[in-house]
């Protein structure tokens, strides 16, 4: 059976994003910064969006889980609306990373002339799935418009990059942007505008939560509420689009944001991370470089959305009839990043730093027991278990620390772990690590061998159907 839903591990990748800042924040915020500091604090958040295969997977699973229930949501317009999806333009269809990578190590910074030339200059690709389903949804007699916060005086150019890369834009009066002289109104003020014409919006895209809805103006708290009070939208009549180099949930992590000079800005940001120990050094380039990526992660409202988005998306396949009426269902789901939060041996270059001592090793499994978990895993997989599907834990966790005398600790660990998240069918045969059906002579494989024991029957006789597969 194949399903249409990339339901990619969310954000796993995201790995990237996390950073904790060491006792050395201090004498940081002692330092002076200069515009490239605060420039600089894209880069690797801009890779994972330019380069990695998980971001361009959110995006195909997003606009394709759109498209499975375009038709379905199209028949619940009221009768005498005129059915309108509206969307955002840039980093929702247009990729606007690189207008951010071209500022780093220079001490350029974003204006509006320099804006203005880029929007009118750019060599812009659509985002992956975007152009098919917008094509889809014109083709079913869906108006499309596209909002965006771009200058007026940049909309033919506007209009005319969007039908070059294919998207369906039916007359000027469907692209809005700013006020004749660039006056900033809101986007949902653009929306009630659409709403006055007649129109019934069916479906809202974007990589920002205003592009959702008339967000909660306040600090990271305040938006979280917002999401989690509008959850049942998301994946539905809400889809948002992974940002993590720009956005306004920058703002959110101070009350004058807006009026602080690229200086306090950086400093802000530091102050924002956390301030824990790291089991190593790290450098203070890539401390600088992670910033970004991290604030996305760890404060941004923005998060949250898309981890619920991607359960809520994984929630609607488990309950279609082709998938809840099968036999032999399961659910194979990575930990670190899909259900909890990265321990900190992921956090240190290289990227999912193992540790040799197994005293350290352990004793930084052990710290992470209260790792937050991930915004509706928890309830995704709990109501998975009472629709009778069986759950598979796969784990890139070794069995053993190597601690003389606790075979099977880092197991005992992850199986402690998941309990106390209330995680359902947490049971040792249900948990495969790095060390189990792996072949002959090897202590240790890839998640791919543990995947064919489960369809294979190996686990319990049963050949397994994986209906959502969220490993990485």
């Amino acid at each position: 059976m194949k399903i249409r839903h990339i339901i990619a591990k969310k954000v796993d990748k995201i790995v990237l994003a996390a950073l904790l800042l060491s006792p050395l924040l201090n004498s940081l915020l002692a330092h002076s910064f200069e515009q490239k500091d605060l420039n600089n604090e894209v880069i690797i958040a801009a890779n994972w969006q330019q380069h990695s295969g998980e971001y361009y997977a959110y995006f195909y699973q997003s606009f394709n889980s759109a498209s499975d229930q375009l038709e379905a949501i199209l028949a619940t317009t009221p009768d005498g609306k005129k059915p309108a999806i509206i969307t955002d333009i840039d980093d929702t269809l247009i990729s606007g990373t690189p207008y951010f990578t071209s500022m780093v190590d220079t001490n350029e910074s974003r204006s509006t002339e320099r804006t203005r030339f880029w929007w009118n200059h750019q060599e812009a690709k659509a985002l992956p799935g975007s152009v098919d389903f917008l094509q889809k949804a014109n083709s079913l007699g869906i108006e499309i418009f596209y909002i965006s916060g771009r200058f007026n005086d940049v909309k033919t150019m506007t209009i005319n990059k969007l039908r070059q890369l294919g998207y369906p834009v039916s007359s000027e009066n469907h692209v809005i942007l700013q006020e004749e002289q660039n006056t900033t109104l809101s986007k949902e003020d653009k929306r009630q505008q659409i709403v006055k014409m007649g129109y019934h919006p069916i479906m809202l895209f974007g990589d920002q939560l205003d592009d959702l809805g008339e967000v909660d103006k306040g600090l990271y708290p305040e938006r979280k509420k917002w999401v989690s009070q509008h959850q049942d939208k998301l994946g539905t009549q809400w889809f948002i689009l992974p940002n993590t180099v720009y956005g306004f949930w920058e703002e959110a992590i101070s009350k004058d944001y807006r009026t602080l000079s690229p200086e306090e800005k950086h400093r802000a940001r530091l102050q924002q991370v956390n301030d824990t120990e790291l089991p190593v050094p790290i450098s203070d380039s890539y401390r600088q470089h992670i910033i970004m990526a991290d604030l996305w992660l760890r404060k941004s409202a923005q998060f949250d959305a898309t981890a619920l988005q991607t359960y809520n998306l994984a929630s609607k396949a488990i309950e279609s009839p082709e998938n809840r009426y099968a036999n032999n269902r399961a659910i194979i789901v990575d930990i670190d990043g899909t259900l909890v939060d990265y321990s900190l041996n992921h956090l240190i270059p290289p990227l999912c730093k193992t540790f040799p001592d197994p005293e350290e090793k352990m004793q930084n499994h052990e710290k992470q027991l209260q790792a937050a978990s991930i915004p509706g895993a928890r309830e995704f997989l709990n109501k998975a278990a009472a629709l009778g599907y069986e759950i598979f834990y796969l784990t890139a966790r070794e069995h053993s620390s190597g601690r003389s005398g606790h075979s099977g600790d880092v197991e005992n660990f992850t199986l402690k772990q998941l309990v106390y998240h209330g995680f359902p069918k947490v049971t040792q045969s249900n948990l495969l690590n790095r060390s189990k059906y792996c072949p002959v002579n090897k202590k240790s494989c890839d998640k791919q061998h543990q995947r064919k024991a489960i369809m294979s029957g190996k686990i319990n006789g049963k050949k397994y159907l994986i209906t959502t597969d969220r490993t990485s």
